[in-house]
Formats: C-alpha cells, sequence, structure tokens
C-alpha cells in the first residue's frame, strides 16, 4: 500500500475530537423565573457519571468516519499489480498480449509465459472481457472481447511458438485498437514477452487510451547461452565442365564460461553428408567450410545442422540449390577482322571457373539458330548487320536478349538505328592530350555498383587515345564519361532486353583498359547486366511473401523448363504438414512463408520426382537475446494525455510517476469519500435516535435532558 500525499494523515489529529465532544460537560436545566436572584449563590453541579463515555458505538463511527476522510485526501493505492487490478470498479476489458517469437522456446520460456496468461484469464469475473493478441512479426488476434473464460484458456492450450521475430508494433496496435473500441470503464494491457531490443526501435506509435493499466510481464533467464548457425556462404564453381558447391557456415556463440566443442554437419536431400567439430569460444564466432559437393538435380534440399541446445530453432540453416547453366556469349567479327581483336573479350571468360561460355564467329555465319541459346551478343568493332541478320536482332534483343556494340575503326553509322541505339555515334577522335580517361561511372547502376565500395577497382588508371562520339538519345541513358564530357558507355532498353554501346575498343589498340585489374570483373558484370543474370536464392525468411506466378522472382529456378505454369492450380505443402491451395489466376500468386523448412509447391494429386522446392529459415536476428528495460516500453505505449506520465521521448517512468499513474487508476479515494459519507449520515440518524430515547419528561409536561450522551 502506498500514499500519494502522505501528510495529509496529520489530519489523524483530528480524532481526538469525538473523544471531547463525548467527554464535554454539557448543562441542560429548565428556566424558573424568579423576581430576583440577588439573595442565591450559584453551586456548580458536579457529577463523574458524565465525564464517562457512555455511547461506544456513536464514538466509533465518529471517529471512523474522520478516519476515512484523511484517508481519502491521502489518496492511497496498492503497490502490488494483482492486488491493484483486483481494486477497480466495474468490469475490465483486458488484452494479453503473447509474443509467440521463436525465441520465447529458450528453455522452459514458453511455458511460463502461457502460465503467466493463465493466471489472467483465470482471474477474469463474469463481467469482464478479455482477448487474446499473439505477437510475432505480425499480429493476430485469436480471440477478441470474450467473456467465455473456457474459450480463452483452450485457444491458450492449443497456442504454439512461431518462426518467425519480435516485432512489437504491429501487436500492440491491435491491442490499442480493442482497448480504444471498449466501452468499458476499466482497461488492461498484459504484455507477457522475453523483451528483446532488437524487436523495437521507439517510434511504433503506440499510444494506449488514457487511464489503461499496463502490466509488463518480463519472461527470461539469469543467463542465456546460445550458439547459432548465422549464415551460409555457398561459393559456385565449375571444373572440367561440371559445376560444384562449397558451403562455407558461420556460428556464432553468445555467453558461456569455457570453449566448448560442437558437432556441425551438411545434409542434402535428407542425406548426412559431411560433419565435422568445430570449437566455440564463450562468446565469438567460428567457420566451418564443408568440402565441394556436385549438383546434380534440381531442387536440391541442402541444411547445414548444429547439435541441439536450449534454443532449438536456430541451431540449422536450410537451403534449395539448382544446377546452374552457363551464360552463352556470341561475340560476332568482321569478315577480315583486326589480328586478336576478341583475344581480351574471350580470355577474360575463359576459365575453369567461370560460369560464362564464349564462342567466338564471323558476322557471316551468324544464324537464327544461334540466338535460341545465347543470352548476350557483342558487336565487336563490325558495322551494324543488315536485312534478316538486323530483323533477328531487334527480335533478340525484344524478347529479353542483350547486345553490346564495341565501336572500333571498322564501326560505321548508317540511318535507321535511331530507334535502336542509346544515340547516334559518329567518326574516331583522338585525344589531343596524349590521352583521356574515365572520369564519371554511374555507381547505382548495376555495371558499376560492384566498384562502389573503397578499394573494389581503379577506373581512373585505364588510358583511352581513341574513341567514338556518341550523341545519346533521350531514351538513352549514360552509364560512363570520360573526363572530357565525351560518353564512354550509354544503355537503351528495347522491349524486355537493352542495348549497350561502347565508344571504345575491348583490345589494347584504341587504349590499356583491357590490361588493367578491373577489366575482367568489369566485363562479367556488363554481360551478367545485359544477360539479366542474377544468383539464384538459396532461401528465404520466414514472415516473407512469395509471388509463385512471378518466373523473374523465382530466382531460384535454373531452367525455364522447371518453373510452375501459371495457368495450371498448385498446392503447396508446409513443414508442419499442412498445405495451402494456390488456384490458377492471372496475376499475383503469393505464398506466405510461415514456417522453418521446406516448402513443396506442385499441382495437386501430382507427385514428381523433384519438386518444386523452397527453403525458409528463421531471423538469426531474434537469436539476440538481450532484453529492453519493460518499464521503457510501458512508458512509451502509456497515453500522452497526462503531461507528467510519460516524457515527449516515451523515457522510463520515475517511481513517483508511477505511483501517481497506480493511483489515478484505481482511485480508491473515491471509495472512501463514498464509505465516509454513509457513516456521517448513520451518525446523524444514530445520535437523533440516542437523543430521543434519552429525553425524560415529567408530569407537569417539563422535560430534563442529560448533559451528555
Amino acid at each position: 500500500m502506498g500514499l500519494l500525499a502522505p501528510l495529509f494523515l496529520l489530519g489523524l489529529v483530528g480524532l481526538v475530537v469525538p473523544v471531547l465532544v463525548h467527554l464535554t460537560e454539557r448543562q441542560r436545566r429548565t428556566v424558573v423565573d424568579f423576581p430576583s436572584l440577588m439573595f442565591l449563590r450559584k453551586i456548580p453541579f458536579r457529577s463523574t457519571q458524565r465525564r464517562r463515555i457512555h455511547h461506544w458505538t456513536l464514538l466509533s463511527i465518529r471517529a471512523l468516519a474522520l478516519l476515512l476522510l484523511v484517508a481519502a485526501f491521502s489518496r492511497p493505492f496498492f503497490e502490488n499489480t494483482e492486488v491493484a487490478i483486483g481494486a477497480t470498479l466495474g468490469p475490465r476489458e483486458v488484452v494479453v498480449v503473447l509474443d509467440r517469437s521463436y525465441s520465447m522456446g529458450y528453455g522452459d520460456r514458453w511455458e511460463r509465459a502461457k502460465t503467466r496468461a493463465r493466471q489472467v484469464f483465470e482471474g477474469l469475473e463474469p463481467s469482464d472481457r478479455a482477448s487474446l493478441v499473439f505477437m510475432g512479426r505480425g499480429a493476430e488476434a485469436l480471440l477478441r472481447a470474450t467473456s467465455d473464460r473456457e474459450r480463452l484458456l483452450a485457444a491458450l492450450d492449443t497456442a504454439s511458438i512461431g518462426d518467425d521475430g519480435t516485432v512489437y508494433g504491429p501487436a500492440l496496435k491491435l491491442a490499442q485498437t480493442i482497448l480504444e473500441e471498449s466501452e468499458l470503464p476499466n482497461r488492461e494491457a498484459v504484455i507477457i514477452s522475453d523483451f528483446q531490443r532488437s524487436g523495437w526501435n521507439g517510434d511504433e506509435g503506440v499510444s494506449f487510451p488514457f487511464g489503461t493499466v499496463i502490466e509488463p510481464v518480463l519472461i527470461s533467464d539469469d543467463s542465456t547461452p546460445n550458439a547459432t548457425v548465422a549464415s551460409v556462404t555457398l561459393q559456385r564453381d565449375f571444373f572440367s565442365g561440371q559445376e560444384r558447391m562449397t558451403a562455407t557456415a558461420r556460428v556464432v556463440r553468445r555467453e558461456g564460461d569455457e570453449p566448448v566443442d560442437r558437432t556441425i554437419l551438411l545434409e542434402l536431400d535428407g542425406q548426412e553428408v559431411q560433419t565435422q567439430t568445430v570449437t566455440l569460444d564463450p562468446t565469438g564466432s567460428a567457420t566451418v567450410t564443408f568440402e565441394p559437393f556436385t549438383l546434380s538435380d534440381v531442387y536440391t534440399r541442402g541444411s547445414i545442422r548444429l547439435d541441439s541446445d536450449a534454443l532449438t530453432q536456430d541451431n540449422e540453416l536450410h537451403f534449395v540449390l539448382s544446377p546452374g547453366r552457363a551464360m552463352r556469349v556470341l561475340v560476332l567479327e568482321g569478315a577480315n577482322p583486326r589480328e586478336n581483336v576478341s583475344l581480351y573479350l574471350e580470355t577474360a571468360h575463359a576459365s575453369e571457373e567461370s560460369s560464362f561460355q564464349v564462342e567466338v564467329r564471323s558476322s557471316s555465319t551468324f544464324s537464327t539458330e544461334d540466338l535460341e541459346t545465347t543470352d548476350v551478343v557483342v558487336l565487336n568493332d563490325i558495322p551494324f548487320p543488315q536485312g534478316n541478320t538486323e530483323v533477328r536482332l531487334r527480335r533478340f534483343v525484344e524478347a529479353g536478349g542483350g547486345l553490346l556494340l564495341v565501336l572500333g575503326e571498322r564501326s560505321a553509322w548508317r540511318t535507321g538505328l535511331e530507334e535502336f541505339l542509346p544515340g547516334r555515334f559518329g567518326p574516331a577522335r583522338d585525344y589531343s592530350r596524349g590521352a583521356a580517361r574515365l572520369g564519371f561511372l554511374d555507381y547505382p547502376h548495376p555495371v558499376f555498383e560492384l566498384f562502389a565500395g573503397p578499394g573494389t577497382g581503379d577506373f581512373t588508371r585505364a588510358r583511352f587515345f581513341r574513341s567514338r562520339d556518341l550523341q545519346v538519345s533521350p531514351e538513352g541513358q549514360v552509364l560512363a564519361r570520360f573526363d572530357d564530357g565525351s560518353v564512354a558507355l550509354a544503355e537503351r532498353l528495347v522491349g524486355e532486353g537493352s542495348v549497350m554501346v561502347w565508344t571504345s575498343t575491348m583490345d589494347a589498340f584504341w587504349n590499356d583498359l583491357a590490361v588493367q585489374p578491373v577489366f575482367l570483373p568489369f566485363i562479367h558484370q556488363l554481360m551478367y547486366h545485359l544477360g539479366k543474370y542474377r544468383d539464384q536464392v538459396p532461401w528465404f525468411t520466414a514472415g516473407q511473401v512469395l509471388d509463385i506466378a512471378d518466373p523473374d522472382g523465382l530466382v531460384f529456378v535454373a531452367d525455364r523448363e522447371n518453373e510452375l505454369s501459371p495457368e495450371t492450380d498448385q498446392v503447396a505443402l508446409t513443414p508442419g504438414g499442412g498445405s495451402i491451395a494456390l488456384p490458377a489466376t492471372v496475376g499475383p500468386r503469393f505464398l506466405e512463408l510461415d514456417e522453418q523448412g521446406f516448402y513443396e509447391v506442385r499441382p495437386p494429386g501430382t507427385n514428381p520426382d523433384r519438386v518444386f522446392s523452397v527453403a525458409v529459415n528463421v531471423d538469426v536476428a531474434e537469436s539476440e537475446l538481450e532484453a529492453m528495460d519493460p518499464t521503457e516500453l510501458a512508458g512509451a505505449v502509456a497515453s500522452r494525455q497526462a503531461g507528467d506520465e510519460v516524457g515527449a521521448g516515451g523515457e522510463t517512468l520515475t517511481p513517483e510517476m508511477q505511483a501517481r499513474n497506480q493511483e489515478r487508476r484505481q482511485s480508491l479515494w473515491r471509495l472512501l469519500m463514498v464509505a465516509a459519507l454513509v457513516l456521517l449520515l448513520a451518525e446523524t440518524a444514530i445520535s437523533n435516535w440516542i437523543s430521543r430515547a434519552a429525553t425524560m419528561r415529567f408530569e407537569d409536561g417539563r422535560s430534563y435532558v442529560p448533559s451528555s450522551p
């Protein structure tokens, strides 16, 4: 029990007033008229009977009334939360926000959280209403504003931990809405969580209604040692014509007393293929590199597993891989090409570990069949083809292919290319200063974003002796310029594909870029962009949404023949054994990835040998078990209507502020004032009755009233 204004307890001194009233001698006499009183002497009447208290009940009522008045002005309140909740007047609207993020699976946290929620529901009165809101990355109101205690307890018993992380905003917003819509006089929010700091940024914009009782329940442990498979790097390379993958796992350990050895293994399609032992320091990380393995089938499922500890969800990481297809680049030369004109282009792609297949051919032998298996065509210092070859190239680009024009001394402009190329190029020119250098690069563009960071490549070292002027059209985009402002590289989007123009050669004839260290990664980035190459996405994170109707979004699919048909009904089998219908429709078909593990997507009633699979992992940020101060969150979501409750920044409530909140929400002084008023009315009635009963009447009609009650 606490007092908001304890100085009012000095009013207890007033309790002597009823005692003095009861002990005070009150003389009551009948007035008899005499002609003269000058010969009479006044003799005071003394009686010990009058100095004793006769009516203890009346005295107690008067003293208790004064006591209640003093207590009301001292503003008492209950400091214990459970007692305080029981002290509220009228029915309550209670919202229980239960954290079901996977970090609540640490040890017995989940059972402890459910036990506390069960206590809240069991303490409901018949007139109370309650809601059960689950908190994770999103929010779900399993039951909303119901008085059925049995339904609440049954829903709680069937609840289970999810696989997503903690985000406080959505669940608290939902709780705020429920409380704002309630017409009940008392509102309470019970937030049960491990209060991970990673899920709170302080600007969620949540403000519970004025007067809401906020009870944060921290479910924590004194020590939280935990090891996590934080990430996996999958390196793809080619060796002797076969594609190989090398998996490197990073394991992080938080808290501990001494180094420990943990077992980590690699699984492929459910079979254990490699096992290693990793030594982890008390707080630190280690990397484990497995032996390379060959990808032979599409949708190969892989898992990196660490032996179990108190938090099992973050001990494994899943991925899905399919054999990649080497990007095919076709380089076209003229009938009598300059010696070694394509040597550097060919060498930049020729490697045992390269994911490119380069073929150098004469433009005269070029055919339509060549384009069916080609991703990028390079016109290396030749005039732009005419006739059927030009038509085929235009169709190739419009369908999504890439075209690169490398301008040299044999390139020539002709009318009709304005609608296809990024701009009009002119004759070759020499640089009067001896050499030009690249002065501008569009680093946000995919071609140059690899070189945006420090130490990633220096283009300024390359010297350019000759180039062709390029007047870029409004449809074109300049990606690189020389230091004199002339264009070095430009691009134009045509249909689904793109056309690029490089205004100098790709050998050592007009420049020395080909012998610079940046040449090889620059050429690779050009081909990746023109060929629309994207790395396969081996896994997704729980809580993401996947559109399976978007072929470009399914970048982990290696071959077009393995893609899902948008015109066919599909069913998704979840890792937990459930199924989700995905009917054929025009437009997006979204699949919510809520569970950790492998999703399978297939036409209903089919069982293909290699089923379309999606790997889903938990967010490793949830593995950081550091807890925030619950009062920080409670203060931030408290009502802003009372200026002295919470600072504008949502800072932690001071003890004085917490006391004011408790007293204001309970309002016990109202009960005390009502009780005091009832006692005063009762005192008046009892006093009058005693006075009437004690009155004595004589035969001549005169009455005698005792001097004191």
